[in-house]
C-alpha cells in the first residue's frame, strides 16, 4: 500500500514539473513573437516627404531672355518617388505677391525628378515655389532666383520681404480648378506651411465673393492631414469669383487669393 502512494506521489510530481515546462516554452515563444514584432516596429520608420529644388544653370547664373530649368528631386526615405499626387511649381517675380501667381504642372522625367522650363524677359528677383503632394504628405519649399543684372545685396535685403504674410515664412496654397461649374459641390483645399514644413492646428478658413459684390461668405476648413485643410462649397451664379485662403497661427498669419470662373 505504501509502495502504491509512493508511485502516485511521483506520477503527481512529474505532471506538475510537466506542466511548469509547458508553460515555460510558452512564456518562451510569447516574449520571441513579441521581440519579432517589437523589432518590426523599430524598422518601420516613418519618413517625411523631401523636395530637393534646383536650377540649371544655378539660381545666381541665370540670365532674362535666356530659358532655364527649374528641378523638384523628390524622395521618401531612400527611395525616389516617381508616382507623384502633385507635382506643381508657382512662380513670380518680387513685388507681385499679391497678383495671382504662375502655375505649371512639373513634368516628370526620372528618378522622383520633376522639372520645367522657364524664361523670364526682365531681370530682378524672382520665387519659385514647388508644391509636391505625394504618401498622403505636401511640402512645398521655396527658392530664390537672381535672373539677369541685379545687385547683390539688394536682392539680399528684398528676399526677406513678403507683403501678405505676417511670419517669417508662413506661407498657403489653393488646389481647386481655375473653372468649376454652378450647382455642383466644389472642393476647397488649402495647404499651409512653415517654411518647407507643413503648419498644422492652424485655423483656416476660406473667403469667397463674386466680383463686383460686397458680400463675403466665410467658411471654415478642417485639418485632413498634416498642413492640409478642406471644406467644399456650391457655387449658385455663374461669374467671376474670388477665393481667399486665411491661415492663422498664433503670431502667424496670411492668405492667398485665387481668381476662377463659374460656367
Amino acid at each position: 500500500m505504501e509502495e502504491k502512494n509512493m508511485m502516485i506521489k511521483k506520477i503527481g510530481l512529474l505532471i506538475a514539473l510537466s506542466g511548469v515546462l509547458i508553460l515555460g516554452a510558452c512564456g518562451e515563444q510569447n516574449e520571441e513573437n513579441s521581440g519579432e514584432s517589437h523589432q518590426y516596429d523599430e524598422g518601420d520608420t516613418l519618413h517625411a516627404l523631401e523636395v530637393e529644388l534646383t536650377t540649371q544653370p544655378g539660381p545666381d547664373e541665370l540670365q532674362d531672355g535666356e530659358a532655364f530649368t527649374v528641378e523638384a528631386k523628390v524622395t521618401h526615405g531612400d527611395e525616389n518617388v516617381n508616382d507623384a499626387k502633385e507635382v506643381e511649381f508657382e512662380f513670380w517675380k518680387k513685388g507681385e505677391e499679391t497678383e495671382e501667381h504662375e502655375m505649371i504642372e512639373g513634368e516628370f522625367k526620372e528618378e522622383g525628378i520633376y522639372s520645367i522650363e522657364k524664361t523670364v524677359d526682365e531681370p530682378g528677383i524672382y520665387y519659385v515655389v514647388s508644391h509636391v503632394t505625394a504618401r498622403d504628405m505636401h511640402t512645398m519649399p521655396k527658392l530664390e532666383l537672381t535672373i539677369g543684372d541685379v545687385e547683390t545685396e539688394h536682392a539680399h535685403e528684398e528676399g526677406h520681404e513678403d507683403s501678405h504674410s505676417h511670419g517669417d515664412e508662413v506661407s498657403g496654397h489653393i488646389m481647386m480648378a481655375d473653372t468649376v461649374k454652378a450647382g455642383e459641390e466644389v472642393e476647397l483645399t488649402g495647404h499651409a506651411m512653415n517654411g518647407d514644413d507643413p503648419l498644422s492646428e492652424a485655423d483656416v478658413r476660406f473667403e469667397i465673393w463674386k466680383e463686383g459684390e460686397e458680400k463675403h461668405d466665410f467658411i471654415d476648413a478642417s485639418e485632413e492631414s498634416e498642413g492640409e485643410y478642406k471644406s467644399s462649397h456650391t457655387f449658385t451664379e455663374a461669374g467671376t469669383f474670388h477665393v481667399k485662403l486665411h491661415i492663422e497661427k498664433g503670431d502667424l498669419h496670411t492668405h492667398k487669393e485665387k481668381i476662377l470662373t463659374v460656367e
